[in-house]
């Protein structure tokens, strides 16, 4: 019958998170709930603290003795990328070009095999559709796929290709109307 499965929700104690300062405190966040961004106020999600440790440049990396206990903010407008408490980093923290913010080029979308939105448009110029989805679920189901780590969000790019290929379907659409 109906599965009665909830979901759990996990607190994680966190290691310090400032090494200039060289403050040792230990704090709990959630995986489930979502907190305000500081600086655009949109609600942001816990990311694992792997997926920040690998997209961060050696520099940011430097200042930080933890890489748990951050957030995603996916507002395509504010500069922040990952913040907690005590920290925000951005863009320039980054050694990888983040997709989702405004003014990225290339406008990534699937990390693990290099879908961006640039790519996706070309494909649906010239062929009238794209092939993204079926290409990257073929190679998860074939290669596999990092999207914990390499993914800014730390989760599946399906659902942001998927609304990208619309979103440009559409627009193509309206131009040719």
């Amino acid at each position: 019958m109906f599965s009665t499965f909830k979901p759990r929700k996990y607190n994680f104690v966190t290691c310090s998170i400032d090494r200039q300062n060289n403050e040792d405190s230990n704090s709990t966040f959630s995986l489930k709930g979502k907190v305000e961004c500081p600086k655009c106020k949109k609600k942001a999600k816990v990311v694992l603290g792997k997926t920040v440790e690998h997209l961060l440049t050696l520099k940011a990396k430097a200042k930080l003795s933890c890489f748990d206990g951050f957030n995603y903010c996916k507002t395509p407008s504010c500069e922040v990328v990952y913040f907690n408490e005590r920290k925000i980093l951005t863009q320039k923290d980054m050694h990888v070009v983040v997709g989702a913010k405004e003014g990225a080029k290339p406008s990534i979308l699937c990390y693990c095999f290099e879908w961006s939105k640039e790519k996706i448009a070309k494909e649906i110029e010239e062929n009238g559709t794209s092939l993204a989805l079926t290409d990257i679920k073929h190679k998860m189901h074939t290669i596999g796929c990092q999207c914990e780590i390499l993914n800014p969000s730390g989760v599946c790019c399906l659902g942001d290709v998927s609304k990208a290929i619309k979103e440009l379907k559409n627009s193509s659409d309206s131009i040719l109307t």
